[in-house]
């Protein structure tokens, strides 16, 4: 007896690492797996431009950093700007003295003292002067500079971020002189990424909206739904190029990464599915864990109570691991999951602590056969 509880302690203690699990039916078809390009769409990629011709001062972040909207990225010195700034601020001096002017014709046109022509002549001269004034408002206004906030004329130019992301790359180096329009990095989004499986013409053909497939990155696997059959066949591989979406919106992945991609193509058929996490090799074969069966317990209940304290120690160490090994046979690799025969529909099995169980096992085995 106190050898039956030296054995069962660890499982105990193991016991709530052990996770069940029931197979479940999901629908296969025919797997294959191919390679696979990690890439985004356009419109996630974006460049952060100067526009407006300066000189790069400095860079407030670096490449591989994570930035939010708003935050500052570079700061530029620009003549441009200076110039611009300069003319709205004389522009706005003009305007004061240019509606006192107005205001004073049309008092003496009211009496009689002046011309039509002549109030039509500052009228025009102050409108003109508001004109310019709100034009150059709203080229600031496009740079993120509150133009009504301007108090003397400013070269020094800053660019924000549009957009959270990731800084890809810098490519205009520090003290540089830029153009207006010049791209000086990009911006990464960290969502929405996608998968372009290179498949052959036949397969790709057999791509639908129900194709399931499941991407492999950084020894993870990630579910993705069909998008598009790309236009272009790639011209290095000579195969078909169709774009996958990558599901639960994983973060830093590496544009340009050629990684694994298993695709289910159709017809499918239904076929007992575990997760991956429960196969082991047990003795040389794939197995997984289950309960074991105790067919003896009922004959057990049926034995005279002559039975000695020994036979009964006996029965409950042979009964000290409540698991047994099942061989299995794969049939294919789901993502996370594994499509096998030898299990039952809602069969239970370990499908998280199988080092555990195997451990116990092989230990109760070689306890057993020392006695």
């Amino acid at each position: 007896m106190t050898k039956f509880l030296l054995l069962l302690f660890p499982f105990l203690v193991w016991g709530n690492q052990i996770k069940i699990e029931h197979a479940m039916i999901k629908p296969l078809g025919k797997m294959i797996q191919t390679n696979a390009q990690i890439t985004q769409l356009s419109d996630q990629k974006q460049e952060i431009v100067s526009r407006l011709s300066g000189h790069v001062e400095a860079y407030y972040v670096q490449a591989g950093q994570m930035v939010k909207k708003g935050d500052k990225v570079v700061l530029i010195e620009s003549i441009a700007l200076a110039k611009l700034t300069a003319d709205y601020l004389a522009l706005k001096q003009q305007i004061k003295p240019a509606l006192g002017q107005a205001n004073t014709t049309r008092k003496l046109y009211k009496k009689g003292l002046a011309s039509k022509n002549q109030l039509s002549t500052h009228l025009i001269t102050l409108e003109t002067l508001r004109s310019q004034k709100n034009a150059l408002s709203s080229q600031l206004q496009t740079l993120d500079i509150d133009a009504d906030k301007l108090t003397k004329a400013t070269d020094k130019f800053i660019l924000y971020a549009h957009a959270d992301g990731v800084v890809g790359k810098i490519l205009v180096s520090l003290h540089s002189n830029v153009d207006a329009q010049s791209t000086l990095m990009t911006l990464v989004q960290q969502s929405g990424y996608y998968a372009i499986a290179f498949l052959s013409l036949n397969d790709a053909m057999k791509v639908t909206k129900e194709t399931k497939a499941w991407v492999h990155i950084a020894d993870k696997n990630y579910p993705t739904h069909f998008v598009q059959l790309l236009p272009n066949i790639d011209r290095k591989t000579q195969r078909a190029k169709v774009l996958f979406a990558i599901e639960n919106n994983p973060l830093n992945l590496l544009l340009g990464t050629f990684t694994e991609i298993d695709i289910s193509l159709a017809p499918t058929q239904d076929i007992i599915v575990i997760k991956k996490s429960a196969l082991t090799l047990f003795k040389g074969e794939w197995v997984v864990f289950v309960k074991k069966e105790h067919e003896e317990e009922a004959h057990h209940d049926e034995k005279s109570d002559h039975n000695d304290d020994k036979e009964k120690v006996k029965h409950e160490e042979h009964e000290e691991v409540p698991y047994e090994a099942r061989v299995i046979e794969v049939i294919a690799y789901v993502g996370n999951d594994v499509a096998i025969k030898g299990l039952k529909v809602e069969e239970e099995y370990v499908s998280n602590g199988v080092y555990f169980v195997k451990s116990m096992i092989l230990k109760s085995s070689l306890g057993e056969h020392g006695h």
